[in-house]
């Protein structure tokens, strides 16, 4: 319980913090729809193929999203000396991880509601509850090893060359099983809980593993 309130208590701080700063959530909003519309224009989308193509702009604008949203979170407490500071404290790492990471991941899915709505206004792309659900269900596993690989790249210069080239690879999983579930789910197709439950299964994992390697990640 002492570390479930800890990392209740660092995810709160960086909400507010982001809420008084309005720093990061406006620049990914405003990117979001900037990559709609440019999206909408460059594909030249219509009615027909609009929700053929929305499940590769989804993930495409996700995962840039997810990278500037997870690379600010550790990368700020550095450059600011902040996380040096907690990790003196004797608050277990694990804690301290979940925590940045459940804040970094609410940014993402408010971010997600934007494009969700945005792809909705300027695609055509029906919104249906399976497209949130899977979309919400990927970002859990995204979130833990944006967060954790973000925790690695923030300590070395070329942090935003490194991140990039460590979490890519592992958010594949997550593209690969969604994927289908989203074309389904955007061209109107009745599909069941498994591919939401798959991935909320998959994504509890990585969060399992995630807060166990943060020792070691947050400490060197």
């Amino acid at each position: 319980m002492r570390s479930l309130h800890i990392a209740v208590a660092v995810a709160r701080k960086d909400l507010r913090s982001e809420w008084r700063g309005r720093e990061l959530l406006p620049a990914l909003a405003t990117f979001v729809v900037l990559a709609i519309v440019i999206a909408n224009f460059a594909f030249d989308l219509d009615g027909a193929s609009g929700p053929r193509l929305a499940p590769g702009i989804l993930w495409l604008v996700l995962v840039f999203v997810g990278l500037v949203a997870f690379g600010r979170s550790f990368a700020g407490e550095k450059e600011r000396g902040s996380l040096e500071a907690m990790l003196l404290t004797p608050a277990p790492a694990g804690a301290l991880f979940a925590g940045k990471a459940g804040a970094a991941g609410v940014v993402l899915l408010i971010t997600e509601a934007v494009l969700l709505a945005g792809m909705a206004l300027f695609l055509g792309s029906p919104l249906s509850l399976a497209v949130v659900a899977i979309t919400f269900a990927a970002s859990l596993g995204i979130a833990a090893l944006g967060s954790l690989f973000a925790a690695l790249a923030a300590q070395t210069r070329a942090k935003e060359l490194l991140l990039p080239a460590l979490v890519l690879p592992l958010w594949l999983p997550f593209i690969v099983l969604g994927g289908p579930a989203l074309r389904a789910a955007f061209g109107g197709q009745a599909i069941g809980v498994q591919p939401s439950l798959l991935l909320l299964d998959l994504g509890l994992l990585f969060w399992i593993a995630a807060v166990l390697a943060a020792r070691f990640v947050l400490d060197d």
